[in-house]
């Protein structure tokens, strides 16, 4: 308490700065739960297994939810999207987009919120409306998994959809196109930042400097210098650090990419509702740009002889070419 109150002085008579009783506030995690960036959390009492608990092991964990706020929020995202699936402007082929951004959205969703340890608890009760919804708006036009498998109804399931949630009985199909099944997320560990990885000590710059020495910094000075044209300070930004995670090289090929090779794509295009968020972003080279849009057997017979790629790359393409919803050929 007394290094809150320090702060909310120093604050107040250094800065001129107020803090929100609201949002800052000391809380006995014990006891309840704090809000962070969408996310509630609470520490808890570590459960024994038969063998008890092993030595070395924590006494609490962390134990998350998504934030109540957050919840509402995407259950009115999602109300907006159905209806708009409800009223297409042009009958198939918007409906075909519309379905689009209802999947992209719930997968975005779920990227961010799988790091929630009951993030399953708070999805299954948002599926149980949305489902509801689905029924009232679509009636006839939406089918589930078990109805389509009973009855053999022929459908289209994108590679994303089917590699993330083709195991799901949560499933809907809205005649006959595949959509995301908002209640089935699972739970990922958050990826840990090594703590020596800082600006502020000799040791965490040199550790900076050790992650970059696979990255020409000729080719890193010139994408500062020539951001793309007409796209968005975001998109620009997120490419630099994308050439830096990838040291430099395409995200398909693994093969180093030089100037005028090196393109930016959006996973989901922006026309299907796609952002220029870090998420949605990965660096490709010029011929498997050409790749992932190419529409005839014989364009991408050519673009498969130069690429000559391993089964594993091939993969990659494809799960590429499944969001901008071009099939193989």
């Amino acid at each position: 308490m007394k290094l809150f109150y320090a702060t909310e002085s120093w604050l107040k008579d250094r800065l001129g700065l107020d803090i929100s009783p609201e949002k800052s506030k000391v809380i006995n995690l014990k006891e309840e739960y704090s809000e962070f960036l969408g996310f509630k959390l609470k520490v808890v009492k570590r459960g024994k297994t038969k063998r008890g608990r092993n030595k070395g092991q924590p006494k609490y964990v962390v134990e998350s939810h998504v934030r109540g706020k957050a919840m509402t929020n995407i259950k009115a995202k999602l109300d907006e999207l159905i209806y708009a699936i409800q009223h297409p402007q042009n009958k198939r082929h918007s409906e075909y987009e519309e379905i689009s951004k209802y999947n992209s959205f719930v997968i975005g969703v779920h990227d961010y919120y799988c790091m929630a340890t009951k993030a399953s608890l708070d999805f299954r009760k948002v599926a149980f409306s949305v489902h509801k919804s689905l029924r009232a708006r679509l009636q006839k036009r939406v089918k589930t998994a078990k109805m389509v498998k009973k009855k053999k109804i022929p459908c289209h399931i994108t590679n994303v959809v089917k590699e993330r949630y083709g195991r799901s009985e949560q499933l809907r199909y809205v005649n006959g196109i595949a959509l995301a099944p908002i209640g089935y997320i699972r739970h990922e560990y958050p990826i840990q930042r090594k703590p020596t990885v800082n600006s502020y000590t000799v040791i965490g710059r040199a550790e900076i400097h050790k992650n970059l020495e696979n990255v020409d910094m000729n080719i890193l000075h010139y994408l500062m210098r020539n951001p793309v044209a007409n796209r968005s300070i975001e998109y620009n930004d997120n490419r630099l650090s994308l050439y830096a995670a990838q040291k430099g090289k395409c995200a398909v090929t693994r093969a180093v990419m030089e100037i005028g090779d090196i393109h930016c794509h959006n996973k989901t295009p922006r026309y299907l509702g796609g952002t220029d968020a870090y998420q949605n972003l990965v660096l490709v080279c010029e011929n498997v740009r050409r790749a992932i849009y190419a529409t005839s057997p014989d364009a991408m017979t050519k673009h498969m002889d130069i690429l000559n790629l391993k089964p594993e790359q091939l993969k990659k393409l494809e799960n590429l070419r499944s969001l901008v919803h071009v099939e193989s050929c």
